[in-house]
């Protein structure tokens, strides 16, 4: 249930934060293009004020749909894999004197 809970959370948030750091990396790109085409002009020290540029509507729309999307698919994938019950078996020495490596054991089915 936790690890579902986890997986669920991971599936909604990583989208939206791989949206946000490609914004971010375009921003920065179209600043350093920015720099770099006023070198040559001469400095002129501009103090009018800007108006602050945030991300239009339609990123964050995409951003949730994406992470819903994947937070969706994520859960349905963790409910429709029939996990098989396992036991570990650490290593160990056999009757016979020879180490046995640890493994994976399949338990019998519940009754």
């Amino acid at each position: 249930m936790i690890r579902t809970l986890f997986l669920t959370l991971f599936f909604f948030f990583g989208p939206a934060l791989l949206m946000f750091m490609l914004r971010n990396v375009i921003l920065l790109l179209r600043i350093r293009s920015l720099a770099r085409s006023q070198r040559s002009q001469p400095e002129v020290i501009d103090i009018t004020p800007v108006d602050s540029n945030p991300a239009p509507r339609w990123f964050y729309v995409v951003a949730a749909v994406l992470g819903i999307a994947s937070a969706v698919a994520g859960f349905i994938y963790l409910q429709a894999v029939d996990s098989e019950r396992r036991q570990y078996v650490p290593a160990h020495i056999s009757e016979q004197g020879e180490i046995v490596p640890g493994h994976w054991q399949s338990l019998p089915p519940a009754q």
